[in-house]
């Protein structure tokens, strides 16, 4: 019995199966920086830990409530030209975070 249990647990680790899916707010390396963009113009009312933002060096969107979760911290917010979005004023958001733990 020990002995299929040790058979088992080698072939689940030698295919890979033991470390589980890959996450790219988790797995990057402590320091690391990278610049993400509002996916909308941001309005006045909108609440900016929700705003979704793109992150190509991750390849994800997300948010900073999903950002800061992972570990990531808030480093600058940048607030590009504005332009109109329904009659509303908006601003193009970039933010630049860091991997902190």
């Amino acid at each position: 019995m020990r002995k299929t249990l040790f058979i088992i647990a080698s072939a689940l680790t030698l295919a890979g199966c033991s470390n589980g899916p890959s996450d790219p707010l988790f797995d990057a390396p402590l320091g690391e920086r990278t610049v993400c963009t509002a996916v909308n113009p941001v309005k006045g009312n909108d609440i900016l830990s929700v705003v979704p933002f793109n992150c190509p060096d991750l390849d994800i969107s997300t948010t900073l409530n999903e950002l800061r979760d992972a570990g990531w911290r808030l480093e600058t917010v940048n607030m590009g030209e504005e332009v109109k979005d329904d009659k509303e004023l908006a601003s193009e958001v970039s933010i630049t975070v860091r991997k902190a733990y």
